[in-house]
């Protein structure tokens, strides 16, 4: 049996400070509730690529598609999935899951968090949100780069365009991600990827908000993640997904910005 530690503090994102105080709400939050689940399962004899559905399956998190189609993810070719981000933890391992079932060359570009074992590796692109001095960029470029080998190598790559959780101005109302980076437009236009959006249909609770909209605090924010992971458990999780879009259909959307916003709209629009 693999020991893992379940934890949102980073050495690569926050000083010793930070991590003591995400590991201590951690520990009184949900921590231990996940890690004594993960210990009814071994990936130790298992595939990794079942560690996905497997692990969905003993939180006991059922995935309900609301799309007006099935979803249809391509057995071959280059692909990159986007995403709203809700939830945290569980959109990583819903759409992992999603994926999984189809195919088995694929990589999701996130929070290391999602590195629970190092037979995972294969399948994470760690990415370090916690800044811009020149080692974290560096770390990121490097990560960028396996991304857009990755596609070019005719994998599917899953990314959340904002970089972070949704956050709800109150608890009334819908919650939104931040504005969505470029990198996802930029990647598709260099690689000349077809697009599949996928959209998470809720939010985060009172202890998230509170941290991220009130008391706007990151560590703070951070250190909530495994509470409302937990908070999931027995829960039903509703997506929409989109249809492919193919590459020829948004080549003339030059400016990458252009191509984001719409990106956005289109995801978001799923729902409706």
């Amino acid at each position: 049996m693999n020991k893992i530690d379940f934890s949102y503090a980073s050495k690569l994102e926050h000083n010793l400070a930070q991590r003591f105080i995400i590991k201590t709400i951690e520990r009184f939050t949900g921590k231990k509730k996940l890690e004594n689940l993960y210990n009814q399962y071994s990936i130790d004899e298992a595939n990794p690529k079942l560690f996905w559905t497997d692990i969905l399956k003993i939180m006991k998190i059922n995935v309900k598609d609301q799309s007006k189609k099935p979803l249809k993810i391509p057995l071959t070719g280059s692909l990159i999935i986007i995403a709203n981000h809700p939830f945290g933890i569980v959109d990583g391992l819903i759409l992992c899951s999603l994926v999984s079932k189809v195919r088995n060359d694929f990589k999701i570009m996130t929070h290391e968090t999602l590195k629970l074992l190092p037979q995972l590796d294969e399948y994470i692109l760690p990415v370090d949100f916690s800044g811009t001095d020149k080692k974290t960029i560096k770390y990121n470029l490097q990560t960028a780069s396996k991304a857009k080998k990755h596609l070019f190598n005719n994998g599917v790559l899953i990314i959340f365009p904002s970089g972070s959780v949704s956050v709800a101005k109150n608890l009334k109302s819908e919650a939104k991600d931040d504005e969505w980076k470029n990198f996802p437009a930029k990647l598709i236009h260099q690689t000349k990827t077809d697009v599949l959006p996928i959209y998470f249909d809720g939010k985060n609770g009172i202890l998230f908000h509170l941290f991220a909209s009130k008391i706007k605090s990151s560590t703070l924010k951070y250190s909530s993640y495994l509470h409302e992971t937990k908070k999931k458990m027995g829960k039903e999780i509703t997506i929409y997904s989109g249809e492919l879009i193919r590459y020829n259909d948004i080549s003339h959307l030059n400016d990458r910005t252009a191509l984001t916003e719409f990106l956005k709209k289109y995801t978001y629009n799923l729902k409706k």
